[in-house]
């Protein structure tokens, strides 16, 4: 009884997303057909990752101006010890002192002409507050969008990688 009342709603609205019925009239019946939509023009590869790496760059030079500059005012970014908005992570980039910084297993998502996700693997070497940063190396992701014109970082995240647990014997070993 409880997997029939989890998936009846699924049901009725996989059966509310359908085609309409063959003999269900359609509510347009002007003889214009509706215009065909054309293909967003997407950005390259070579785009993203350079949008990406001008960042890290900024970090490096401490033009936090520019770096600033790049990030949408909703900006969010999550990190090991939080989410934080545009203003926490401005403020606490003046205490970091990036030394070095290599890049690595580049995926790019394009989500449309005016977003797109960058996913790589990054090492850093540098500071915060004087103190030696982890070097890594990290999963990042990056979402930007084209607003008004303009490429901004939306949404940033840094994880720690791990290195996966060796699988389990096989039974009877």
């Amino acid at each position: 009884m409880k997997k029939i009342l989890v998936l009846l709603p699924l049901l009725v609205l996989a059966a509310a997303c359908g085609a309409p019925s063959a003999n269900q009239e359609t509510a347009n019946n002007s003889a214009t057909p509706a215009p065909t939509p054309t293909p967003a023009a997407t950005v390259s590869e070579a785009d993203m990752t350079a949008k990406e790496k001008a960042a890290w760059d900024t970090l490096k030079t401490k033009d936090y101006e520019a770096f600033g500059n790049m990030r949408a005012s909703d900006y969010t970014e999550v990190t090991a010890d939080g989410v934080h908005d545009k203003a926490s992570v401005l403020a606490s980039i003046k205490d970091v002192n990036i030394t070095d910084v290599t890049f690595s297993d580049w995926k790019t998502l394009s989500i449309d002409k005016d977003a797109f996700i960058v996913v790589y693997t990054v090492v850093h070497t540098g500071t915060y507050k004087g103190f030696p940063v982890p070097p890594g190396p990290y999963r990042a992701a990056t979402a930007w969008a084209n607003r008004d014109g303009k490429w901004l970082a939306i949404y940033h995240q840094e994880t720690a990688a791990a290195t996966a647990p060796p699988p389990p014997p096989a039974a009877g070993q």
